[in-house]
Parts: structure tokens; C-alpha cells; sequence
């Protein structure tokens, strides 16, 4: 768990849990009303079984079921009291923020090659994304360089 950007003056109590930003006192919240509902539903449901039933162990297994049920019915209402506080910023990505990432592409995994060289139905999807011109032309800046160095 790391901090995230805080979202406004004095909330510094968000954190960052599997990829998303939550509030502390709402996961805090959220783990008692989980424990509230599956926990209780899983003690009484094995009682009962047990008290019907003739075999403990089937019981216990039917209780187990409840107990999941519990915990997909707590999973729900958290889901409807707490919603995620993340923060969405969209910005146009610009020809040079491109250039950069496919700069660090190969510098990772070496040339990305030339985009005409691909299947059509790849390149139509490339099209469609906006990045054929891209590739394309960080393709041709390094066959440039390339030829520059000999």
C-alpha cells in the first residue's frame, strides 16, 4: 500500500490498495461489514445444518457456501456504500510523449521494425488506435540514424 496523490487539502487518508484509491475509514468500514455479515451468516448457518442434518461434515460444508454467499452479499453493498475515490486526469497524448515511450520500448526490447512489413488486419488496427503513422515514422527515424552511423 502506498499514498497517492492527496485530492484536496486535509484528506490525507486515502490510499492506494491493488491499483485503486480508497479512503482508509471506508476500507476499515468496509472490512467490518464484510466480517458483520459472512462471519455471523456462516456460525448460525452451521448451527442449523448441524441441527438438521445428519452428517457434521456436509454440514459444515453447506455452511461454508452460506458464508461465501455472506461475503459476496457484503462484497456488494461495499461496492454500493464506498465507491473508489480516483482521480481521472485525460490529456491528449502528443506526438514527442510518443516518440518517448516508443524510445523506451526499444530501448527495452530492441526495433520495433517497420509497421508496413505487418498483416493487414494488423495494420488496419493500428490505423484505427492512431498509431501506425507513429510507428511508422520512429521506423524510418531509425533507419536514418542507422544509415548516419555507417
Amino acid at each position: 500500500m502506498t499514498a497517492p496523490e492527496e485530492e484536496k487539502e486535509g484528506t490525507g487518508r486515502l490510499l492506494e490498495i491493488w491499483g485503486d484509491t480508497v479512503d482508509s475509514r471506508h476500507t476499515l468500514w468496509a472490512i467490518l461489514l464484510g466480517a458483520g455479515i459472512a462471519v455471523p451468516l456462516y456460525l448460525v448457518s452451521e448451527r442449523l445444518f448441524a441441527h438438521f442434518g445428519d452428517n457434521p461434515d456436509v454440514a459444515s460444508t453447506y455452511a461454508l457456501l452460506v458464508g461465501l454467499g455472506g461475503c459476496l452479499l457484503a462484497g456488494f453493498l461495499n461496492a454500493v456504500f464506498f465507491r473508489p475515490k480516483r482521480i481521472v486526469r485525460e490529456t491528449a497524448a502528443d506526438g514527442e510523449g510518443r516518440r518517448k515511450a516508443m524510445d523506451a520500448i526499444e530501448a527495452e526490447i530492441g526495433p520495433l521494425g517497420d509497421p508496413s512489413e505487418l498483416p493487414t488486419a494488423v495494420q488496419e488496427e493500428l490505423r484505427t488506435l492512431g498509431l501506425y503513422d507513429d510507428l511508422l515514422a520512429q521506423h524510418r527515424r531509425r533507419s536514418t540514424e542507422a544509415e548516419e552511423r555507417s
